[in-house]
């Protein structure tokens, strides 16, 4: 009896291992592709090369530095001055926050030609309740930074994009584990702490590539057409290894995200 019991409970022992270390090589691999999922989709708002400054703030191998679009809105009536008056009606992320938000808004100008359309970029002094919409429909009045002249014609339906500053970058926790980790810049407490997206990393678990057009590395934040982004991550959990001894799962995933405007 003492060896049928040692005989299953070494199989026991054995299909357990086998099972904790396949469940933390799926989790692993639902971390990678849900990390390489989320920036991809944010970089591929970037443009680089509007000539009112890039969207690229500042870049480094582990680090980025940019400006996320977070919801759109459209104008209710024909803007004037420092004000714009928008519908409530919320496309994106979350509503509209003056404390972390800018806006670009799409200036027609001349409406023969689209040449001379541009996007005017301001920051958000005041968010306030109205009911200036067409009909006396609720809106949101937006006081802005910048002053909106006649030659730019902002008009109803005019699309206005809201875009808060966050940083991507990968840090130790208190343990000692890497992690991807974001937070977001607000214009009264400035930096907030980062939050961890995923994670854990192993070593040098987190890179950046910039390119331009031509597919030549660049370090012109102007220039950049293309962000490669590499993730290699580890489990959570040491598990028992293919080879024998125990330790950490490691895989890695490589994406490319091509910038809007600079292909």
């Amino acid at each position: 009896m003492g060896i049928v019991s040692a005989a299953i409970y070494q199989t026991l022992l054995s299909n357990q291992r086998v099972y904790r270390a396949q469940t933390q090589r799926v989790e692993l691999n639902d971390n990678l592709r849900s990390a390489l999922s989320v920036l991809p989709g944010e970089f591929r708002e970037l443009n680089s090369s509007d000539p009112a400054g890039s969207d690229i703030i500042a870049m480094g191998d582990s680090a980025i530095t940019y400006k996320v679009m977070r919801n759109l809105y459209f104008a209710c009536k024909d803007a004037t001055g420092s004000e714009v008056v928008v519908d409530t009606a919320t496309i994106g992320l979350r509503p509209l926050s003056a404390d972390l938000d800018s806006v670009l808004i799409f200036a027609d100008s001349n409406t023969n030609t689209t040449r001379d359309d541009r996007w005017i970029h301001a920051d958000i002094d005041k968010v306030e309740l109205s009911k200036d919409c067409a009909g006396g429909a609720p809106g949101l009045k937006l006081t802005i930074s910048a002053k909106i002249e006649e030659l730019d014609s902002v008009l109803a339906g005019s699309p206005v994009r809201a875009f808060e500053t966050v940083e991507a970058r990968s840090y130790s926790d208190a343990g000692g584990a890497l992690w991807l980790g974001a937070r977001r810049w607000s214009k009264s407490t400035g930096w907030s702490g980062l939050q961890p997206l995923f994670g854990p990393l192993a070593s040098g678990g987190l890179r950046f590539g910039y390119y331009d057009e031509f597919g030549n590395v660049t370090t012109d934040r102007t220039k950049v057409a293309r962000i490669a982004i590499t993730v290699k991550a580890r489990t959570s959990e040491a598990v028992q290894l293919s080879g024998g001894g125990i330790g950490y799962l490691v895989d890695s995933m490589v994406t490319q995200a091509a910038l809007r405007n600079n292909r």
